[in-house]
């Protein structure tokens, strides 16, 4: 299978795509280069892939693909909350409008990296099921949640949209991200010695490992 993997030079696609190309898939990266040389130690062999702003994608970029996994995203709360309009430009429009372009160029299954950040904050020790509705709290979230109703309208016999509510990933990658929590926590216990927690510790929330995230992707993308 030919697949789109936008964000490929990102801290998930960087592990995301030889998981796709072991698992016999061609792929294609489409990455705005923001974090291309922000490597931790062998740079990575990147699939082929132009460098893109996600807004910019055309439908040539398209063309011959048969699958794409959309991780590109603004991918944070701070971020979010930096800018939300840009937040809003990037995550939702940019990202509703790939979709439409892949529906339009014969894509069949489109896999889109959303969050669990969708259910807001859950109290009392309230266990979230997938159902559960959802209260997003957050640019970054709310982003999330236009996405997935936008792609849920897309939806056809020929058109497959998979949104993915990833938890909160963690684990090395080449372009290793430092400000997700569990990395966060390791490096300064490994810089210091000390596990710093910056609240009283009774917060939680789900983490996924990043290998397991891209394990994740590949099977969905053959799932029936």
């Amino acid at each position: 299978m030919r697949v789109l993997l936008t964000g490929h030079q990102g801290y998930l696609g960087t592990v995301m795509a030889p998981v796709l190309t072991a698992a016999g898939h061609d792929v294609v990266g489409l990455d705005s280069g923001l974090f291309a040389d922000c490597v931790l130690g062998p740079r990575p062999e990147d699939p082929p892939g132009p460098r893109v702003d996600l807004r910019d994608v055309t439908p040539d970029h398209l063309t011959g693909i048969d699958a794409v996994i959309h991780l590109a995203a603004l991918s944070n709360d701070p971020l979010g909350a930096l800018a939300p309009d840009l937040t809003y430009d990037i995550n939702h429009h940019a990202s509703v409008r790939l979709a439409r372009l892949a529906r339009e160029a014969g894509v069949r299954r489109f896999l889109y990296a959303s969050t669990c950040s969708v259910y807001g904050a859950a109290g009392g020790g309230e266990l979230v099921a997938e159902d559960a509705p959802l209260r997003p709290v957050t640019p970054y979230a709310e982003s999330k949640v236009r996405v997935e109703d936008d792609l849920h309208a897309l939806a056809d016999d020929d058109f497959s949209p998979v949104y993915m509510r990833n938890a909160t990933a963690f684990g090395y990658s080449p372009r290793l991200r430092a400000d997700i929590v569990l990395n966060n926590l390791v490096g300064h216990a490994l810089l210091s010695g000390e596990v710093l927690v910056l609240s009283d510790g009774t917060p939680w929330r789900p983490l996924v490992h990043a290998a397991d995230i891209a394990r994740a992707f590949t099977a969905a993308l053959t799932a029936p």
